[in-house]
């Protein structure tokens, strides 16, 4: 009797004890590329500064290029950007003028820290080792900049940048970036077509 108290008394402690979480781990820019073709999705960027107000934006992204589409809250489409491993361009259809990177630099703050590869990391979901950049960049530059990426659980395992928050205490500008959506897509996206977008 005493021996099936004793083997009644363990199971039911082992009942009692509490689950343990499974640690899942963060995919890398480099396994996202390997196991889908293209990365799609949506958010809000509210900036203050030379480009004030909210636009509302779209993104594709196909292996290392990136294509944004940005849209008042009219939902008028108004800059189209087009993000290279090594350049940024951009047109503003408002306006019908062509940048080139420095143009947007001085309208996206955001890209005095961020190299264009990395922007592409940031709209797969993985937050870039931006810090390495810094040490290019002139301390009075540096030590007035804030950047933090919020992240949020997944779909696609472990945790995705789901916010992205800029701020320069000298400027006093800002960019505040909110995906509302991100789908990792198994398909190809014939991205020659938003290049021909912006070209005249």
């Amino acid at each position: 009797m005493l021996h099936h108290i004793i083997i009644f008394f363990f199971m039911f402690s082992g009942c009692a004890l509490p689950k343990k979480r499974l640690f899942v781990k963060n995919k890398t820019y480099l396994e996202y590329t390997e196991e889908y073709k293209s990365c799609t999705g949506r958010g809000v960027l509210d900036s203050k500064g030379e480009l004030k107000g909210k636009l509302l934006f779209s993104f594709k992204s196909q292996r290392d290029s990136t294509f944004l589409e940005f849209a008042d809250i009219l939902g008028r489409k108004s800059l189209l950007i087009w993000i290279t491993p090594s350049s940024i361009t951009a047109r503003n259809l408002m306006e019908n003028k062509q940048y080139n990177q420095e143009d947007i630099i001085n309208i996206f703050p955001l890209l005095t820290i961020l190299k264009p590869s990395d922007m592409t990391k940031m709209f797969w979901g993985v937050e870039p080792e931006y810090k390495k950049n810094l040490k290019d960049l002139p301390r009075t530059i540096t030590k007035n900049i804030e950047l933090s990426f919020d992240k949020k659980r997944s779909n696609y395992n472990g945790k995705t940048i789901g916010g992205v928050e800029f701020y320069n205490r000298q400027t006093m500008e800002s960019v505040l970036i909110d995906f509302k959506s991100r789908k990792m897509n198994v398909e190809d996206i014939n991205m020659k077509k938003f290049w021909r977008l912006l070209n005249y």
